[in-house]
């Protein structure tokens, strides 16, 4: 795992000589997670267990093909009530930042909440992260995430990419 990571970047350094992109994106994480606890009705305790961080890796044979992944890791104590997981959500920086993608706030939307819905289940024990039928929890993953996306009407494109993951997780 720190060999891939070493390959990436914190999204916050990813994006530091570009500021008002960065800006635009701190509202769309910030949107994402707003919304996850809102509709999903996540309790202090569930919020104080989701602890992630965002890295951009550059596309290797492990993120190959995915808009991203996510790595699990686990904080060690001599408690066992100390002890608790950490998630790294990795976005594959050639499928995302294109150059001008007109779509990428409502991608990168999309893609965090999904991984975002990922994390709650996991928490939640709705899901494992070992899960054995990986096609099946994305599906059920994609439905959540659709539904919790779908009223977004600010974002113009947001349609489009609803409909994009529609088709390939049908």
């Amino acid at each position: 795992m720190v060999r891939l990571l070493s390959q990436g970047t914190t999204i916050n350094n990813f994006l530091k000589n570009t500021p008002v992109l960065r800006s635009q994106l701190a509202e769309i994480f910030r949107l994402s997670e707003d919304n996850l606890i809102d509709k999903l009705k996540l309790s202090h305790k569930e919020l104080t267990r989701l602890s992630y961080d965002i890295y951009v890796l550059k596309e290797n044979k492990f993120i190959k093909n995915k808009f991203a992944t996510i790595l699990k890791a686990e904080v060690l104590h001599d408690l066992p009530s100390k002890r608790k997981n950490f998630y790294l959500i990795c976005l594959n920086k050639n499928r995302i930042f294109k150059r001008n993608n007109p779509f990428l706030k409502e991608l990168l939307l999309y893609i965090l909440t999904h991984e975002l819905v990922h994390l709650v289940r996991f928490i939640r024990y709705e899901s494992s992260f070992y899960f054995k039928n990986k096609w099946q929890e994305e599906k059920t993953v994609h439905k959540i995430t659709k539904e919790l996306l779908k009223n977004l009407k600010f974002l113009p494109r947001m349609e489009e990419i609803l409909n994009y993951f529609d088709k390939i997780y049908s």
